[in-house]
């Protein structure tokens, strides 16, 4: 049985702290009706709290919104320098070994699916983030195409609506840290691990990046993902770049894609 979802927020973070991470980012996705349809709009994030400032000033708000119909969503402060990095769309089985082998948070987002938290042997950048998701992906302990140096996850404790399921946290461990091999790039060859999802996409021909985006949306909507599944991606990757209106890029772009299958 899951504890209390206090109880799991507050070994959720501990463990962060534990990692030395200690300030994070909040995202919060509200759902909207348009014409008896439901579609998503993000409300500004919340950047660098503290988890004291979570627990004493923002954690009823969240509770509310959830309660309300809002997906929460963290992570640790973006752009910064801290060691650990995401791993998307586990089993639970591949998590619990990942959990077995590093240091880790393992968040149960549904049946059989999870998100888990890598403890890192050093404070990392987020370029260095990506190469080291690049390295776990390389041994299969990640969606392809979650690579982002600052990627949202679920936070535990809340409903997801998107599952319709409660996100718990399924355990932490504090094994060994996980040591990414930085040291070993040659300055051009450590540009190129870094790329993220870019390095990753189906088509590099484009000139812009909106064609790249096209091409990499087609591409993981020919391998048998979701439209839902890509627009949550590319959203991510848009929100980071500071895109004007990210929802709607990117949706705009997955529709367009979709039309070609």
């Amino acid at each position: 049985m899951h504890k209390k979802p206090a109880q799991q927020q507050a070994e959720f973070f501990q463990w962060f702290s534990k990692m030395g991470v200690h300030h994070f980012d909040i995202q919060i996705r509200t759902p909207i009706w348009q014409a008896g349809e439901k579609t998503w709009r993000w409300l500004n994030p919340i950047y660098n709290i503290s988890v004291g400032y979570y627990f004493l000033k923002l954690s009823p708000w969240l509770k509310y919104m959830n309660v309300g119909g809002a997906d929460i969503y963290m992570r640790p402060s973006r752009d910064g320098h801290h060691p650990v990095v995401f791993l998307d769309d586990l089993s639970v089985e591949r998590a619990t070994i990942v959990s077995r082998k590093y240091s880790s948070c393992v968040v149960l987002t549904s049946e059989n699916n999870t998100q888990v938290w890598v403890g890192i042997d050093r404070k990392l950048s987020k370029a260095e983030r990506k190469t080291a998701q690049s390295q776990l992906r390389d041994l299969g302990y990640t969606d392809p195409g979650s690579i982002s140096g600052d990627h949202l996850g679920r936070l535990c404790g809340v409903k997801s609506y998107k599952r319709d399921c409660w996100v718990n946290l399924l355990t932490t461990s504090l094994e060994k840290k996980y040591s990414p091999k930085l040291t070993h790039l040659s300055p051009a060859r450590k540009g190129q691990a870094c790329v993220s999802l870019l390095s990753m996409r189906p088509s590099q021909n484009g000139s812009s990046q909106s064609e790249r985006d096209f091409g990499w949306a087609t591409g993981l909507l020919k391998s048998g993902k979701t439209k839902e599944s890509v627009v949550r991606d590319l959203l991510d990757t848009a929100i980071l770049r500071g895109k004007g209106n990210p929802l709607l890029y990117a949706d705009r772009t997955v529709n367009k894609a979709s039309l070609l299958l």
